[in-house]
């Protein structure tokens, strides 16, 4: 059940297509339908019967030519070719559905199960799957024709014997491509996020993993279709066809016609060899035109407009000697409910040496800027006024200029380090590509580059982490190997989009003091989005504040925090949180739960362990944890990147298996449990996922999303009432009913996670848990979230374990703190206790690290902080996290 015009039907998506992929689908379908209407209408516009010889004046004689009487003349049999080739049509249709629809439906289910059930039957699917794919297929034809038909084909037993052919040829194609999807997909966020919730195993296979797995197969079938069509003119070909007094058949044409090309005679051969070439291309077309538009992610909507004077050779005495200058810019996309504004009119200089903060909330046009000055937009943006990287304007430049500006004259960091790097490659040689790619260095120089470059931003054992995949290192490390490879070739200009929301406050630490060396010593201009104000106070030297793709306020870092002049900058700086002074009691109040003899969680040597890797011992991520949550309680986890905070979140969840220890989720005992054990509790359960990006199914809209939790626990609810239910919670998160209809990427990674909350909300659960849910919000959204959090905490009274690596957010909402160290809980307590007064080592380097947002505090506080988090990389660094 879906909520109601969440989907655009596909007439209208071919009508709202644009270039290529518009004339593809309009093609292959006017070829496509040709060939269906001729299947459909032979009797009524062929001129003869498929075997007729004669019509009222004799026979019709052999081999005639095109003529009057006969279009495209006749066949060495005597037959009218016009007639044969529409009849043909009608064979090929059938054999397209009996064969292509049944190898779709055995292979699409085979591989589902095989994919996500696993074990025995995962392994015999693919030993029978790899020996069927290795018979040749004419052989295989020909063996089920002989047994089939006996070698001589009438009608039908022609069809059947090609169908299961084509049957038996395609399905391994179809299992081998969901199989291996499925088993991508069954581990992905927003898979997850469906299990949590409780949605059964088939509606996750079917609603899901099945419209992820199977994105190929619209190409895949019309390939299949085509193949189909192959194949019954090989055999026809060969002399295995069908008869020609029982059907027509394109390739048996074909076959008798071999001889009649040397003699002049091309008629014969040509017509039905065109029926096969347009049939295929036809349906070929076809799917590849629908496979690219029916992907909100691929669909082309309008062709991008540039507009605005200068060349990209043109240099202006001004912006020459500027890294970045970007004068009336003006961004929107077209979307398929309009065209939406991003920026509007912005003029911004970056100088030499010089870090640039842009803040703002979501959406108000950060990340498009800093995506504009390297032209990462997609076909859907329009573009407008200037953008000038070392003065040349990138907006009108050519592929070619383009490729040399990136990488030498700017470089990125983007926001989100899982999406950035590739999971099929090592980090060491991604970094090292980019090398390569602008430089003549051999591959062991680029790689011993590529090894400095991971130690420099504090990758420990970057010699033997050179060689690991992305899905090996922990959140912050990925960013921090992001990081790595926007500094492989020294670029004067960085642009660094949120390159420390992943990261936590040790970590942080070094990072900026990292950035900030590169403006010292090399001069560097940095162009620095956020939304963190400690980290702006730490590092930026300007400030530009945006609001609705506008800029409403700009002045240097001092001057901002001290006197902002809008009242929007003030609103900002006043959202910001803070952690307490000795002394202090912090934000939030007594646990809204009474006091009960069973806590919401308890867990008592709480023991997770992921599997080792060829051969290598397990590695342990949480080790003997004790820690309770009461009712109404909220519990804040904190510690560094990889030090097991998410996996004993999964482990509440349910998402990751228990291996030592116990672990009671209100009232059930998960450790050792089964899946159907757990499914009493999942309606209880709400889960923010760290990555907003992933959270989500890219296939479709928010507001499905959101009602999944609804649709699945109170099936008795009507649309009507389930979309108004949706509207309330993106109102409660400050998103706007309007969002619903919305696919997740048009969303900023702020707006995601918001969207993710509101889903987390959609049951009311007992339990709410939440992994760095505000990490990618912005600062006064996540004081509204924040807010919002306590108050629906406090009203209805859900305990809640919260994780974050921001100590002043855990203030803000925690009642009680434990802090997390290589996997092992080192302290617990009172907040007030554990953030002004730490007992432990560990957690007083964590406040030290901790930005705070006054540009002359954190300066004078910078000393400190920095040998912080040099002394947590030397002595907590060499131990890598979760694999």
């Amino acid at each position: 059940m879906a909520l109601p015009s969440s989907r655009t039907p596909l007439l209208r998506l071919v009508a709202r297509s644009r270039g290529y992929q518009r004339g593809m689908v309009l093609v292959g379908g006017a070829l496509t339908a040709l060939v269906a209407v001729a299947a459909v209408l032979a009797p009524l516009i062929a001129p003869y019967g498929y075997a007729q010889l004669r019509d009222g004046h004799g026979y019709f004689g052999a081999q005639l030519p095109p003529s009057a009487a006969h279009w495209l003349g006749t066949t060495v049999g005597g037959y009218d070719v016009l007639s044969r080739v529409i009849w043909g049509a009608r064979t090929a249709l059938e054999v397209i559905v009996a064969g292509t629809v049944a190898a779709l439906l055995l292979g699409v289910i085979l591989g589902l199960a095989a994919g996500y059930l696993g074990g025995r039957l995962d392994g015999i699917a693919v030993v029978v799957a790899d020996a069927t794919y290795a018979f040749p297929s004419l052989l295989l034809a020909l063996v089920m024709s002989i047994v089939i038909s006996g070698g001589t084909s009438g009608h039908w037993s022609g069809i059947l014997s090609t169908a299961a052919t084509t049957t038996v040829l395609f399905t391994p194609q179809y299992f081998r491509v969901v199989r291996a999807e499925t088993l991508r997909l069954k581990h992905e966020p927003f898979v997850e996020s469906a299990r949590v919730i409780g949605v059964p195993r088939i509606r996750v296979l079917t609603r899901h993993v099945l419209v992820n797995a199977t994105r190929t197969l619209p190409l895949v079938v019309t390939l299949n279709a085509a193949g189909a069509v192959g194949t019954l003119a090989g055999l026809g070909f060969v002399g295995f066809g069908i008869e020609p007094t029982s059907a027509a058949e394109w390739g048996y044409d074909l076959n008798r016609a071999q001889s009649d090309i040397a003699a002049g005679i091309w008629w014969t051969a040509v017509f039905p060899g065109l029926a096969i070439v347009l049939t295929v291309l036809g349906v070929t077309l076809l799917g590849e035109g629908l496979d690219d538009i029916r992907d909100p992610r691929l669909r082309a909507r309008r062709t991008r407009r540039t507009t605005g004077a200068g060349s990209p050779g043109a240099r202006g005495r001004e912006t020459e000697a500027v890294p970045l200058s970007v004068e009336h810019l003006s961004v929107s996309f077209v979307t398929d409910t309009g065209v939406v504004p991003a920026v509007e009119d912005l003029t911004l200089t970056v100088r030499p040496g010089e870090i640039l903060a842009i803040v703002g909330e979501s959406g108000s046009g950060k990340t498009v800027t800093a995506r504009t000055a390297l032209r990462l937009l997609p076909d859907t943006a329009i573009t407008t006024g200037q953008v000038r990287v070392a003065g040349q304007d990138v907006l009108r430049a050519g592929l070619r200029h383009l490729r040399r500006l990136r990488g030498r004259d700017i470089a990125m960091i983007f926001q989100e380090p899982s999406a950035a790097l590739n999971p099929v490659y090592p980090v060491g040689w991604q970094i090292a590509e980019g090398i390569r790619a602008h430089e003549r260095t051999g591959r062991r120089q680029a790689r011993q580059r590529a090894i400095e470059l991971l130690d420099m931003v504090g990758i420990p054992d970057a010699e033997r982490r050179v060689d690991h995949y992305p899905h090996q290192f922990s959140g912050g490390q990925r960013q921090r190997v992001v990081i790595a490879a926007a500094l492989a070739l020294g670029a004067p200009l960085l642009v660094a989009d949120e390159p420390t929301t992943a990261l936590d406050v040790t970590v942080q630490a070094g990072i900026l003091d990292l950035l900030r060396d590169l403006r010292d010593t090399r001069g560097t201009a940095i162009v620095l989005i956020t939304h963190n104000m400690g980290v702006v106070a730490d590092l930026a030297d300007r400030v530009a504040v945006l609001r609705d793709g506008r800029l409403v306020e700009e002045a240097d870092v001092r001057t901002l925090f001290r006197e902002p002049r809008e009242e929007y900058t003030r609103r900002l700086l006043r959202a910001v949180p803070r952690l307490p002074s000795p002394g202090e009691s912090g934000t939030a109040g007594e646990p809204a739960g009474e006091a009960v003899v069973e806590a919401v969680v308890e867990a008592a040597g709480l023991v997770v362990d992921y599997p080792g890797r060829l051969g290598q011992p397990p590695f342990r991520a949480v080790d003997r944890v004790d820690l309770r949550i009461a009712p109404g309680e909220v519990l804040g986890l904190v510690g560094e990147s990889g030090s097991g905070k998410s996996t004993i979140a999964r482990a509440i969840a349910g998402l990751v298996p228990v291996t030592a220890g116990s672990l009671r989720v209100l009232g059930t005992e998960l450790a050792g449990a089964r899946e159907r054990a757990v499914r009493p509790v999942r309606p209880h359960l709400g889960f923010v996922f760290q990555d907003p990006s992933a959270s989500f199914n890219p296939k479709r809209t928010v507001g499905d999303g959101i009602a999944e939790p609804l649709l699945t626990h109170r099936a008795g609810l009507e649309q009507a009432e389930v979309r108004r239910r949706v509207g309330e919670l993106l109102d409660a998160v400050h998103l706007g009913s309007g969002y619903a209809d919305r696919y997740p990427h048009e969303l900023s990674g702020g707006q995601r996670q918001r969207a993710g909350l509101a889903r987390a909300l959609a049951l009311r659960p007992r339990l709410l848990i939440a992994d760095e849910p505000t990490s990618a919000l912005d600062v006064s959204v996540q004081e509204r979230v924040l807010e919002l959090f306590l108050r629906l905490q406090r009203e209805l009274g859900f305990a809640m374990l919260f994780i974050s690596h921001d100590l002043a957010v855990v203030n803000a909402l925690a009642h009680r703190v434990g802090v997390l160290y290589q996997g092992t809980l080192v302290e617990e307590g009172d907040r007030s206790q554990v953030l002004t007064r730490p007992a432990h080592e560990y957690t007083r380097r964590l406040v030290a690290a901790s930005p705070v947002p006054d540009p002359v505090e954190q300066a004078a506080r910078r000393g400190g902080v920095s040998r912080a988090a040099h002394a947590s990389w030397e002595r907590g660094g060499a131990t890598w996290r979760r694999p």
